[in-house]
């Protein structure tokens, strides 16, 4: 049976709110003068969560109109998204064996970040001692441990200060780090030997951090300054969102910022002015205001996107690590046991697989 049809008033907020999550912010404003719908503006994908439902319950009435050929087993269902659902299981999830240290190697300071290439193919670390370390993942975990099989590819040398934070372009060939010497250097990796930069961005501040867009085309900058800089990496141009008003800006520095992982349309901000902010890359608009993230006034010292773009994971310096709900600003779960009060400490990133980046090291041109 039909349930009761969503009257004009329930569903022009979910079509506006959905055009906002995918980017098209001027659409769903016209949308929203024209109609003059009562809409918050934020962005929301419920309209295509209630399409699917309806999609499932229609094929559900469909297979009850027709003679059964299948077995009455029950069958597992299948996240085709590959993203995080905190709703989905109430069990506690169980190790499938103990970790083991694969590889082990030493910077002559404090190892302050780390990450993985998009395919999966390397990993980078970036060190106190402003060094570099490119690593290449095979090998980490297939070591025969003759000479010519070490991990370590290159250290690269061209910072002057502490490296907080590094961001690997989607085509794998190329490594960007920022530092506290007011900079953020571009490595070529497809070229042997080379440890120096071939490309770098000078800032006014200390840059705290970084990320490339899923395109390739922009890299965000996040550093002790509040305003959010995006460089475009054809025409190294920076841009910034400082002629926005007061209330939609940090209040101090910011400590991590990241994309949205798949599409890019959004992208997420941490301060140590205990706030998320969540921006609209298009308009480069904050849409959503996270407060007192991790209690009162402690510093949110990273932030995290889920692969399906619905969730954000937090750190904070109250020992927690905290998820939250994208599309209303909810806290959805709190996970605890760490006890660290002192250092500004980064979720790490998981390596993503994708079918789609070109072999060509350079697909566009610097």
């Amino acid at each position: 049976m039909a349930g009761t049809p969503l009257s004009e008033t329930q569903v022009l907020p979910l079509i506006i709110s959905q055009l906002i999550a995918y980017g098209y912010s001027a659409v769903a404003q016209t949308v929203a003068d024209a109609t003059g719908a009562d809409c918050d503006m934020m962005p929301s994908s419920r309209l295509v969560d209630l399409l699917a439902l309806g999609q499932e319950r229609e094929q559900e009435d469909s297979d009850d109109d027709m003679p059964s050929t299948q077995s009455d087993e029950p069958h597992e269902s299948i996240d085709e998204s590959n993203g995080f659902d905190p709703d989905a299981t109430n069990e506690k999830p169980q190790p499938a064996v103990p970790y083991v240290q694969l590889y082990y190697t030493q910077h002559k300071g404090p190892c302050r970040t780390a990450a993985f290439s998009k395919d999966g193919r390397f990993a980078a670390t970036g060190s106190y001692d402003a060094s570099l370390k490119l690593l290449d993942v095979n090998k980490m975990k297939n070591r025969t441990g003759g000479p010519s099989d070490k991990p370590v590819i290159r250290t690269l040398y061209d910072h002057i200060a502490p490296v907080n934070d590094l961001s690997f372009h989607p085509n794998g060939e190329v490594l960007a780090s920022c530092a506290d010497d007011q900079s953020i250097k571009l490595f070529d990796l497809s070229k042997i030997g080379v440890k120096r930069a071939f490309r770098y961005l000078q800032d006014t501040q200390p840059v705290n951090s970084i990320d490339f867009h899923p395109s390739g085309d922009f890299l965000l900058a996040g550093t002790q300054d509040p305003h959010v800089r995006v460089y475009d990496i054809h025409t190294l141009q920076c841009y910034t969102n400082n002629n926005q008003q007061r209330a939609h800006h940090h209040l101090g520095a910011i400590t991590q910022i990241q994309y949205a992982p798949e599409t890019g349309r959004m992208f997420a901000t941490a301060s140590i002015d205990g706030t998320v902010k969540i921006w609209d890359s298009v308009s480069s608009q904050c849409v959503r205001t996270l407060s007192k993230v991790h209690g009162g006034g402690m510093a949110v010292s990273s932030v995290r996107w889920t692969r399906n773009e619905k969730y954000l994971l937090t750190a904070g310096m109250d020992s927690c690590l905290r998820l939250w709900d994208v599309a209303n600003g909810q806290l959805v779960m709190t996970y605890k046991g760490h006890d660290q009060r002192s250092q500004m400490l980064q979720v790490p990133t998981k390596s993503i697989k994708s079918s789609s980046i070109t072999s060509d090291p350079f697909s566009f041109s610097f």
